[in-house]
């Protein structure tokens, strides 16, 4: 009786909130009645709530070993241990309290949290609807699913979800949060900020959501005249925030998000990103960790260790940028050490893989993945994009070796403080780049890449499958939708004015609502020709192929032109009109032209972008010579070993500089 006296107060207290005297409390019971599995729970509980993770977990192994069957004992096991970063023992434990009680909902949610960040997201998503299933009044597992569909592409059912959680609880913030992160990434700006205002109405502690909400951007831009507001939003927000003394413990989980949309405002980016790195720093210093073979860098030795971290090294721009340089990095040279998140795996990952010396999978806790890149000791990071992924970026605020450095995988400097170089070209940038970077600009003589040379089999240019007579003539801008600025527009329209029969063929967005935002600026901009503007669908890459064939002319826009796609065109001989842009980021296709000795279908201005364009489209003759000076001249851009001897002297100078606590000051003629 007296033991049950002292487990009933414990519970009481829990409740209360005072965990150090229930666990007083279960601890008497215990003395009094060592082998009761649920006084052990309640236990692990208590300390669990108060961050004793260790003694926790002993509390719980003692309630299984007293009940093997006591499925609760295991889901709470595996949350100390997830909690703990001990991700696939707890997946064991979630996965035998589902056996022990099927409907279980709190464990199937578990574990697929648990999934979602190994990324194994079609098992998360497989959990999470077996958790509503189960307990379908839970706000909670709604919210949770919708993050899980949105991971898959699933946006659609993503907004679904988060609306169906705020039917049953409206005040959800996690669920306001998770909506306002949907519809941002559907382009519906002004719903996401509403959703993330009402949230963080309801807790107005909450920093991270402060941040997000100043740091939002759209993805499809309405005018020339937003990106300074957008930017002026962004620094007042955040200056608040330091007013305020904000802190946020985890920038990667409570944020969460890059600063990617900025690149596409046709601004100088460099002030913003530092502005942004500042703040982040203020509010986390723990971002800025460095460990103690950074703090004392020894001798580079006779083989560099290099590491590369990347979360894109696979079927994928970053993936086909970087995959050819790392299968010819000398071995006698450098000691190669791949650092990537899990990923689903596909040929490019694999044969990427294959060719490292070795391969780290980091989970995507920024401080467990930064603690396991520094236990590698490498001399050298390479970051083939910063950017792209919240765990990257913020993984780079880090001194993780003794030298940084960044490429042109997301081509915009970071404004981060511990990336020393941004690796780019000479004929990449434009004349007083150093302005542009944070880091100290590295420019290579060849283009940065070993990309391997796509094969294009000879494919007919037919026109039925794009529903334009053979009369027309087609200028295809293969581009994502948020690389069309709003100055852009005057070009397109002087195009089509030009050219009479002329279409523009656009690539739909990846959600529908992009589409329909830019296709409502266009016919704001140039009504009286806005109709022979069309959005094709999205198609696989053979279909792509056909899509490039079936153009008389690719365009490439000035403010952020293409990358992959050029290096695709380029193959199959296809001319692209550029007209370099103020930034790398526009001046790419450009570079490539240079590096070919060929730039008839480079440039100077708007007219002669159009002149060149319209030539193209209606001088059969001219465009034959085109087509086979590309054919003849693109060699030069694939499989270039020049750029691999040239990548290994830098790492090797870099490991060099950084030994003697210094800094590579100049590269190049």
């Amino acid at each position: 009786m007296l033991a049950a006296r002292h487990f009933n107060r414990g519970n009481q207290l829990s409740v209360g909130g005072n965990f150090e005297r229930a666990i007083e409390s279960f601890r008497k019971s215990l003395e009094l009645n060592p082998d009761d599995p649920e006084a052990w729970l309640n236990l692990g509980c208590a300390q669990w709530k108060l961050g004793q993770l260790d003694e926790a977990e002993q509390s719980f192994v003692r309630a299984i070993v007293l009940r093997p069957e006591y499925a609760a004992a295991h889901n709470n096991l595996g949350g100390v241990l997830d909690q703990q970063a001990k991700t696939a023992e707890a997946v064991v434990h979630y996965r035998e309290a589902i056996r022990l009680q099927p409907d279980y909902a709190q464990a199937h949610s578990n574990l697929a949290r648990a999934h979602l960040r190994e990324a194994r997201i079609g098992d998360a998503i497989r959990h999470y609807h077996a958790a509503v299933e189960h307990d379908p009044g839970n706000a909670d597992y709604h919210s949770n699913l919708g993050v899980a569909l949105q991971a898959d592409g699933h946006t659609a059912l993503a907004e679904r979800c988060l609306r169906q959680a705020l039917q049953i609880d409206r005040n959800h913030r996690r669920a306001l949060t998770n909506l306002g992160d949907v519809l941002r990434g559907q382009g519906d700006f002004d719903g996401a900020l509403a959703a993330y205002r009402k949230a963080s109405r309801l807790d107005a502690r909450d920093c991270a959501l402060k941040a997000k909400l100043a740091l939002a951007q759209p993805v499809i831009l309405a005018s020339s005249t937003e990106p300074a507001q957008l930017r002026r939003r962004t620094i007042e927000g955040l200056e608040a925030l330091v007013r305020q003394k904000a802190r946020i413990e985890d920038p990667n989980r409570d944020v969460g998000a890059t600063n990617f949309y900025l690149a596409y405002h046709g601004l100088n980016d460099v002030e913003i990103q530092s502005t942004i790195a500042a703040f982040y720093l203020k509010v986390c210093p723990e971002l800025g960790w460095t460990p103690a073979h950074c703090a004392r860098p020894r001798g580079a030795g006779q083989r560099i260790r290099l590491g590369i971290i990347s979360s894109c090294l696979r079927d994928h721009t970053i993936g086909k940028f970087y995959r050819g340089l790392i299968e010819r990095l000398s071995r006698e040279r450098i000691d190669l050490t791949l650092f990537r998140p899990r990923h689903r795996d596909d040929a490019v990952a694999e044969a990427i893989d294959r060719a490292a010396g070795k391969v780290v999978e980091i989970p995507r806790d920024l401080f467990s993945a930064r603690a396991l890149i520094a236990a590698e000791r490498q001399a050298v990071l390479f970051y083939p994009e910063i950017g792209m992924d919240p765990l990257i970026y913020f993984l780079a605020f880090a001194r993780l070796a003794p030298a940084q450095c960044v490429s042109w995988g997301h081509p915009v400097t970071t404004g981060l403080p511990e990336i020393d170089y941004f690796i780019s070209a000479r004929t990449l940038e434009p004349p007083g780049a150093t302005s542009h970077y944070s880091e100290c600009l590295i420019e290579f003589d060849r283009l940065p890449t070993y990309y391997l040379r796509p094969e294009h089999a000879d494919l007919p240019a037919a026109r039925a499958h794009l529903g334009f007579p053979q009369d027309t003539t087609v200028y295809l801008c293969p581009q994502s939708l948020f690389k069309f600025h709003p100055e852009f527009d005057i070009a397109l329209a002087t195009l089509l004015r030009r050219d009479p029969r002329g279409r523009i063929v656009l690539i739909a967005g990846n959600h529908a609502s992009w589409s329909r935002r830019l296709a409502a600026r266009i016919v704001r901009s140039f009504p009286d020709v806005a109709e022979r503007v069309v959005f094709a669908p999205r198609v696989p890459q053979k279909q792509f192929s056909y899509l490039l064939h079936a153009a008389d002319v690719l365009l490439d826009p000035p403010y952020f032109g293409g990358g992959n796609t050029s290096y695709e065109a380029f193959a199959a001989g296809l001319p692209i009109v550029t007209w370099p842009g103020p930034f790398m980021r526009g001046r790419v296709t450009a570079a490539c032209y240079e590096q070919m000795g060929f730039t008839e279908l480079v440039a100077a201005d708007l007219d002669s972008y159009v002149d060149i364009a319209v030539r193209l489209a209606n001088d059969a003759e001219w465009r034959t010579h085109v087509c086979a000076e590309i054919r003849a001249r693109s060699q030069t851009l694939y499989e270039d070993l020049g750029v691999v001897d040239e990548f290994e002297r830098f790492v090797v100078a870099a490991a060099e500089a950084a030994s003697r606590g210094e800094k590579v000051v100049s590269w190049g003629k």
